[in-house]
């Protein structure tokens, strides 16, 4: 499974076209509906695993390495297949049989937030991705995503992402919230304040 290192940044008037005039390929518009669950105590997301479904499918978000590095990226891992993030999961779950969907009917799992997202994507030299999001709630952030497949190259992308984020004339200390900070600051405040706790935010 590939790590993902993002970087949040705050989308400018001039993004874009800075973007393409770095060699940026816009990719394209579309449209996200995310939906995430965890435990009626919150196991998964105070272990800093973000379970959702993804216009319909799922997908399992686990970070990779402890803590925050200081350049504000972050280091997750993304599992699709339904065994395997079962798997990751069962040690969390009171039960693990019948699959994720059955979890979610017989109420072991809840939904907890879900978030339609517009998103546009650019392509950079080097296979550098940037994507531009507004949520349905009103927040706005880019996210310059480098993949890589093993822990070794995390370092490496990260010169990469601070390369580009030097190129589109972001400060060295703006790190801009992501979409589910942001949500559970506003609409669940309780659920923040847990993750607060667990330094998982």
């Amino acid at each position: 499974m590939p790590i993902e290192v993002e970087r949040k940044f705050a989308v400018r008037p001039d993004t874009e076209r800075c973007l393409a005039s770095l060699g940026g390929q816009r990719l394209g518009s579309r449209s996200l509906l995310d939906r995430y669950f965890d435990t009626e105590d919150l196991r998964l997301t105070s272990a800093d695993l973000w379970l959702r479904t993804r216009e319909g499918r799922w997908q399992l978000k686990s970070r990779v390495g402890a803590g925050g590095p200081a350049d504000g990226t972050t280091r997750y891992r993304e599992t699709t297949s339904e065994a395997e993030i079962l798997a990751l999961l069962r040690p969390l779950l009171t039960a693990a049989a019948g699959g994720l969907d059955r979890l979610v009917e017989s109420g072991h799992l809840q939904e907890f937030a879900a978030i339609r997202t517009q998103r546009i994507s650019y392509r950079l030299p080097q296979g550098t991705v940037v994507d531009l999001d507004l949520a349905d709630f009103g927040h706005r952030v880019g996210e310059i995503e480098v993949e890589v497949g093993t822990e070794a190259e995390v370092p490496a992308a990260q010169a990469r992402i601070e390369e580009l984020a030097r190129s589109l004339g972001l400060d060295g200390e703006e790190v801009l919230p992501g979409k589910m900070h942001v949500f559970l600051q506003k609409f669940r405040p309780l659920h923040y304040q847990k993750l607060l706790d667990a330094r998982v935010l």
